[in-house]
């Protein structure tokens, strides 16, 4: 079942996400933990070949010694995430090929910190215990979100081929007139409820037969306040039609 989860832009722009679950998550996880098993089995081949003396230093290996070599195979683990995520534009291998990206929650695109405080919190996988807990915040939360999306403000969202997340900066670059603003601002903004309400409304008003004008009449009302309008819309299906128009992502 789609998850859709609506985010209102500064622009005053609703757009719409469809969230990543619990099954493309964990098979991006598992394509990019191969890789790093991959990158990790080449290394110890070209150590072999270089002459690197692999029974002597298991012989000799101390505590000391093997608690840093764990270390350094963790702190791999964690920055190939998070430098990858940053690199990638919120993707890493395994979520480009499952069609997935990190976003902040507001839909903006990932930052430094948002990715080192999500994928530093992987840390937690090392206690398999933890990694069932954590699977079960993403089956089980709202926005299926893991401890580090939490603690992040971040959300895993599907994405289709092609797609491009538009930036503030982007938004800033562009050459606006006048008519442009006018034309691709939201300037009727609603709720995800309110829009799919109206959206039903416009649907099936020729068969509600005479109680449509009392259902205009009172629509045309309700969104006239709320848009601070001097007086209703003389027609209100332009004025629905409008509002849907500019909350679809229709221009």
């Amino acid at each position: 079942m789609k998850k859709i989860l609506n985010i209102l832009t500064p622009e005053n722009v609703y757009v719409e996400y469809e969230l990543a679950g619990i099954g493309s998550r964990f098979a991006a996880f598992i394509i990019d933990l191969l890789i790093q098993l991959f990158v990790f089995a080449i290394t110890l081949l070209c150590l072999y070949f270089a002459g690197f003396n692999y029974t002597a230093l298991v012989a000799e290996l101390s505590y000391q010694a093997l608690i840093f070599a764990i270390t350094i195979l963790i702190l791999f683990h964690l920055l190939y995430f998070s430098l990858l995520e940053l690199i990638m534009n919120g993707q890493t291998p395994g979520k480009k090929l499952l069609n997935i990206r990190v976003i902040r929650q507001s839909g903006d695109p990932e930052g430094v910190f948002d990715s080192g405080l999500r994928n530093f919190l992987r840390i937690v996988y090392i206690i398999p215990l933890l990694y069932l807990l954590d699977a079960f915040f993403v089956i089980l939360t709202k926005n299926y979100k893991r401890i580090g999306d939490y603690a992040a403000n971040t959300i895993v969202v599907k994405v289709r081929k092609g797609d491009k997340l538009v930036t503030v900066d982007d938004i800033l670059n562009q050459k606006l007139d006048s008519d442009d603003y006018t034309e691709n601002t939201n300037i009727f903004p609603v709720s995800h409820f309110e829009y799919e309400v109206l959206k039903e409304f416009l649907a099936r008003k020729d068969s509600v037969g005479e109680r449509r004008y009392v259902f205009a009449y009172n629509f045309n009302k309700y969104f006239s306040r709320k848009f601070d309008l001097v007086k209703p819309y003389s027609n209100p299906y332009d004025f629905f039609e409008d509002i849907i128009r500019m909350n679809s992502g229709i221009n």
